[in-house]
């Protein structure tokens, strides 16, 4: 007998199949209609007008489908227009390192200098205090001191023994970018009555050929000038124990001393530069309530109620006011090549104007825009308001207002080192505390804005990433923390126990045991990751 499951053959009908209908040629229930016949129940004279509405709604459905996918394809090239990054140009201004893209937090370290054992082997790490000068052409001057304040009861001893006995008279000349000591010299010959609990202070004067490091001794302050290529002794420079002279201002290779007297009235100004520091270039008084201003290529004086300038190479002073009771209310020099000088004069009670001014005292330009300090970049000359609620953009050339920016509350102009030529920073005082701002030197717009704390300080950028220092004055290790310089986003923050800090381009971390070490990133990524 079969079984009522056994394979058919050919293959069983399905449920409700009819052989009379079968026979007529009509298709099962269950077939779907095709493209060639009309659906089952459709009269046949009213097929071809089905097959057009048939036809017309896949069109319609094609149709609207390519809209959906133009639509989804200007979506996403619209959303990724706008959040692709907008960065600076790649050169930096002019007169400043490029700053290392650090992206990712630096672990690895470029190299590691020992700076206790290099300049103060007979102090104990944990007292030696280092202090770096300002790089300068990836140069930086390194001394010492004895720090009493330390952690390490152990070593508070040695810190007290090492401050009486001042072992820290030895001065390093590093390059920033490598770590290579140029040379160690001992101020100890040169002076030999230094105090090892005062600060060195130390600049690095590569057109002067000289590395100048001010210390303070018994008999007061005293400024060694030592050769740049091999650190040998050149000069000392000391004040009179009667007539001390205090440091006002360093700008390149010049130098402002006030000398003597503890009033405005009894105090002398002198102006030094770094290849002859014994012999001023020029000396004199300014009006009581006045001080001297000090650019790169000469000082601005405010003495009988007139305003000069006094030229930094010859010592000669030419009047820069236009009229009596014409006063210079602030300076400024532009970069590298442009010898302009651009002042902020008042005449009189009138409002202040900005002018540019030759090197034989004659006007390039005025200006009617009202400014009460400036700044000077590769673009423009940047004006902010006596209220420093604004700024605007002046042309270099010819004074024309090139853009003017409201920035919301007091503000200044912060040149940071490594920016972009294309961007000016500028920190504003909101309700809620300071914020850093960059903004487009083509037209002013606000690019990225981040908040700031109350010890923050912004002292360095790359084209993406700026870098932001908290000191703490003492109370914990100063920390870097890194920001994306287009939409501010945190990148990273410093985590070592160290001091970190920007040595030029180089960020450079100095523990408790004066170790420095230059943090790198090795990691290869994105440009904008």
């Amino acid at each position: 007998m079969v079984r009522d499951d056994a394979p058919w053959s050919p293959a069983r009908p399905g449920a409700g199949w009819r052989a009379d209908v079968a026979a007529r040629g009509a298709r099962p229930p269950a077939a779907l209609p095709t493209a060639s016949s009309p659906p089952a129940g459709v009269p046949l004279e009213e097929a071809p007008r089905r097959r057009r509405r048939t036809t017309a709604s896949s069109s319609s459905r094609l149709r609207s489908l390519y809209l959906s996918l133009a639509a989804a394809t200007v979506l996403v090239l619209v959303v990724g227009v706008a959040v692709v990054p907008h960065y600076g140009g790649g050169d930096t201004a002019a007169g400043t390192p490029a700053a290392d893209e650090l992206r990712r937090p630096p672990t690895d370290a470029a190299w590691t200098l020992d700076l206790a054992g290099l300049l103060a082997p007979d102090v104990p790490p944990a007292c030696v205090h280092v202090w770096p000068s300002a790089a300068t052409d990836g140069l930086v001057a390194v001394g010492t001191s004895v720090d009493l304040e330390t952690d390490d009861a152990a070593s508070a001893t040695g810190c007290r023994r090492s401050a009486v006995s001042g072992n820290t008279s030895r001065v390093a000349l590093v390059e920033a970018g490598t770590g290579r000591v140029r040379w160690v010299h001992d101020l100890a010959d040169d002076v030999p009555d230094a105090d090892a609990l005062a600060i060195p202070a130390s600049q690095v004067v590569p057109g002067a050929g000289r590395v100048l490091v001010q210390v303070q001794t018994s008999g007061g302050a005293a400024q060694v000038a030592l050769a740049l290529a091999d650190g040998a002794a050149l000069e000392v420079a000391r004040g009179r124990r009667d007539l001390p002279a205090v440091s006002v201002a360093a700008v390149g290779r010049l130098q402002l001393r006030a000398v003597g007297g503890t009033d405005d009235a009894s105090r002398r100004f002198s102006l030094v530069d770094a290849g002859d520091l014994t012999s001023p270039i020029w000396q004199g008084r300014a009006d009581v309530g006045t001080t001297p201003l000090l650019l790169a290529s000469g000082v601005v004086v405010e003495a009988d109620g007139r305003s000069s300038f006094v030229d930094g190479r010859t010592g000669e002073a030419r009047p820069l006011e236009r009229g009596r009771g014409t006063t210079v209310e602030t300076a400024a020099t532009g970069p590298t090549g442009d010898d302009s000088l651009y002042l902020v004069e008042r005449a009189g009670r009138d409002r202040p104007t900005v002018s540019a001014v030759d090197p034989i005292g004659d006007r390039r330009w005025t200006s009617d825009v009202e400014a009460g300090a400036l700044a000077v970049t590769d673009r423009c000359v940047l004006a902010l308001a006596p209220d420093a609620s604004s700024v605007t953009c002046l042309d270099r050339g010819d004074g024309r207002a090139l853009w003017s920016r409201d920035l919301g509350g007091p503000s200044r102009v912060v040149p940071v080192p490594g920016q972009s030529r294309d961007d000016v920073w500028v920190v504003a005082q909101r309700d809620d505390g300071p914020e850093l701002a960059a903004l487009d030197a083509a037209d002013g717009s606000r690019r990225v804005a981040l908040p700031l704390g109350p010890s923050d300080d912004v002292v360095a950028a790359s084209r993406t990433v700026v870098y932001v220092e908290t000191d703490d004055s003492g109370a914990g290790p100063d920390a870097v923390t890194a920001y994306d310089a287009s939409g501010g986003r945190r990148l990273w923050g410093s985590t070592s126990a160290g001091r970190a800090a920007f040595w030029g381009g180089a960020l450079v971390v100095v523990d408790d045991s004066a170790v420095a070490s230059r943090l790198v990133d090795r990691t290869r990524v994105g440009s904008t990751s």
